[in-house]
Formats: C-alpha cells, sequence, structure tokens
C-alpha cells in the first residue's frame, strides 16, 4: 500500500478531507483483515473503523522508514485483540462441534484439486465457520504469522492450547473442504 508523504501530511494538521482520502485508499486491506477475525461484516466494519480512528489520532507516531501497509496491519490487528480481551463477558470458551457429521471417507481429499477449485471467498467462508476462538488463533498463526507464545500472550492462553486451536482449526477445514469437493464431484465439477 503506497501513500503519498503528502496525504499524510495533510491527515497530521486534521484536514478531514484527506482522512476521508486515506480511509478509502485504506479500506480494502484493513477490511480483508477485519473480515478474518469478524464473525460477520458488521464487526467487521466495526472493527475497521475502531483500527482508522487509531491511525488517524497516532499518525504523528508514524515512522516513514516503516512501511504504512505494515504499521496499519499491525495497528488493524492490534485493535482486534484489543476488543476482544476488553469483551470478557462475550469471550469465548471451547465450543465442542461434532464434525464427525462431515467426513466422508468413500472420497480421499485432493487438496492440490481442492485450491484449484476454491476461490478465496469460498476459503474465507469456511474460515468464518470455524468456532471464534479457534477461527482467531488459526488467523493469527498460519496468517498473519504470530508465534504460539505471541498468541497466548495476546489472547490469555497458554501455548499449548493455541497449539490446539491451530490443529482443530486445520481438521475442521480439511473436513469442510472434503464436503465442498464431495459437492464439486455430485455436480460434475471434478
Amino acid at each position: 500500500m503506497q501513500i503519498k508523504p503528502e496525504l499524510l501530511a495533510k491527515c497530521r494538521k486534521n484536514d478531514r478531507k484527506s482522512h476521508n482520502e486515506l480511509y478509502r485508499h485504506c479500506f480494502g486491506f484493513m477490511m480483508g483483515i477485519c473480515l478474518r477475525y469478524a464473525s460477520n461484516r458488521e464487526d467487521a466494519e466495526s472493527f475497521l473503523n475502531q483500527a482508522f480512528l487509531k491511525i488517524i489520532s497516532n499518525l504523528d507516531k508514524y515512522k516513514e522508514e516503516i512501511p504504512f501497509g505494515s504499521w496499519v496491519n499491525r495497528i488493524t490487528i492490534n485493535t482486534i485483540i484489543d476488543e476482544f480481551r476488553k469483551d470478557k463477558n462475550r469471550r469465548e470458551t471451547m465450543t465442542n462441534v461434532d464434525f464427525q457429521e462431515f467426513r466422508s471417507s468413500s472420497h480421499p481429499a485432493d487438496f492440490n484439486a481442492a485450491s484449484e477449485e476454491l476461490d478465496a471467498e469460498e476459503l474465507r467462508t469456511m474460515i468464518q465457520q470455524l468456532p471464534n476462538m479457534s477461527r482467531k488463533v488459526f488467523n493469527l498463526y498460519a496468517i498473519e504469522g504470530y508465534s504460539h507464545k505471541e498468541i497466548g500472550e495476546m489472547l490469555g492462553i497458554s501455548d499449548g492450547t493455541s497449539k490446539w486451536h491451530v490443529s482443530s482449526a486445520r481438521k475442521s477445514l480439511q473436513d469442510m473442504i472434503k464436503e465442498a469437493m464431495k459437492r464439486m464431484m455430485a455436480i460434475g465439477i471434478f
């Protein structure tokens, strides 16, 4: 994401039109991050708006030698984690879901074929179907690249719990991909 230094300078001077232009520039990038963690689009938009407010409020702390996209990414993820921590009443406990009903042993999964047929939107939808805590941990680990130790510190869970959530998410995603492939085979896509 390339942002002109002049635009950032105007934003630092509290120019509302420049804020709007920066918002439009960052929207797609930030929304992609927020959708990975939110249960629905409204929550994602809420995360995005909170993160953007932090970005605007802290532009004076931004250092030009750091890529702007990396800085925005970090603030967005930290905002989502902060919201997770704040909302202790909604804090998820491990949800027991029986994924056995999705399992099909009659057709082994060909994940290379699945990746060719499944598009990014379908995979994002599958990730959103994961239990909330597993989805958050999976996104932080597999997509954002945090270690289990870092995730544990961020979310207040142990390293082992983080590993369990990633393993559980992977298994669930594999089952969902198998089911999607089974549906594709039934309608003749494979």
